[in-house]
């Protein structure tokens, strides 16, 4: 499974608990996430069970089933808290710098640990239709709430229409950029990242 184990960086329990908002103990969210991501890395994803996740975490497997449904949600809850804790704060004062910036930061994250893990979830989705559903619920660029600030400043602004189909965009930009780095290991370079929102995204957000 390759070094799956190094995102086992997570947020304060305080970044957390903004994110999720459900009154927890967000100290023991981050030891679950660990805990999973690390079987993951050293057993596979077919024997990583919710059994061995909570011996790893020293909890009890009821306080996971109160949290998850099961194994699939744990894994994807975790990719998703250290993917929004990397992302920095975006504002740049106009949507292409803002969309720039996006996308360079989730670039990184797609080359990094959190890339290597989701990839790993895709090759095994197609046999898993509850680890599938799981990932196609949120798509990278649109998956964050600093994602959904920048498009609420870029309408309040008007430089899009609150009709804007965000939604369809959120499955195109990601699909070129993964399938960029891991199919054809084309460079997704500023140059690239550049070309993409002046002659895609803002186009297209602008109709």
């Amino acid at each position: 499974m390759g070094n799956e184990g190094s995102s086992t960086m997570m947020c304060p329990a305080s970044k957390m608990a903004s994110l999720i908002g459900r009154p927890r103990d967000h100290a023991r969210d981050e030891a679950i996430h660990q805990a999973a991501l690390a079987v993951l890395s050293e057993v596979g994803y077919d024997r990583t069970t919710v059994e061995a996740i909570a011996q790893r975490a020293q909890v009890g497997k009821a306080t996971i089933y109160r949290r998850f449904k099961n194994k699939e949600e744990i894994l994807m809850s975790a990719m998703r808290d250290h993917a929004a804790c990397t992302l920095p704060q975006i504002d740049t004062g106009n949507l292409r710098d803002d969309l720039i910036k996006l996308i360079t930061e989730h670039v990184k994250l797609l080359k990094g640990p959190e890339g290597e893990l989701m990839m790993s979830l895709l090759a095994i989705a197609h046999r898993d239709p509850e680890l599938g559903k799981l990932l196609n619920q949120k798509s990278p660029i649109e998956a964050d709430q600093e994602s959904a600030e920048i498009f609420d400043r870029a309408i309040a602004r008007g430089e899009i229409s609150a009709k804007a189909n965000i939604a369809f965009l959120s499955e195109v930009v990601p699909s070129i950029i993964t399938q960029r780095i891991f199919i054809t290991h084309q460079p997704v370079n500023q140059k690239f990242i550049e070309q993409l929102v002046d002659d895609v995204l803002i186009p297209a957000l602008k109709k």
